[in-house]
């Protein structure tokens, strides 16, 4: 799993979202600053996601 540094204040950022499908880290949180980063979308996941809810909502 990728963990950067704060583009704001250069401290370590801790997970705060991850990914539904594939669990891997979508976006991260900053304690010293509370800077988010931007969510990081996984096209494939996405996908895969879009298409379960699709099943999901012709089966109910």
């Amino acid at each position: 799993m990728r963990i950067d540094s704060c583009r704001k204040c250069g401290m370590e950022l801790e997970v705060h979202k991850k990914c539904e499908v594939c669990g891997d880290a979508i976006q991260f949180f900053c304690h010293k600053c509370g800077n988010i980063s931007d969510e990081q979308i996984h096209s494939v996941c996405y996908l895969v996601n879009m298409n379960r809810n699709l099943l999901q909502a012709s089966v109910a």
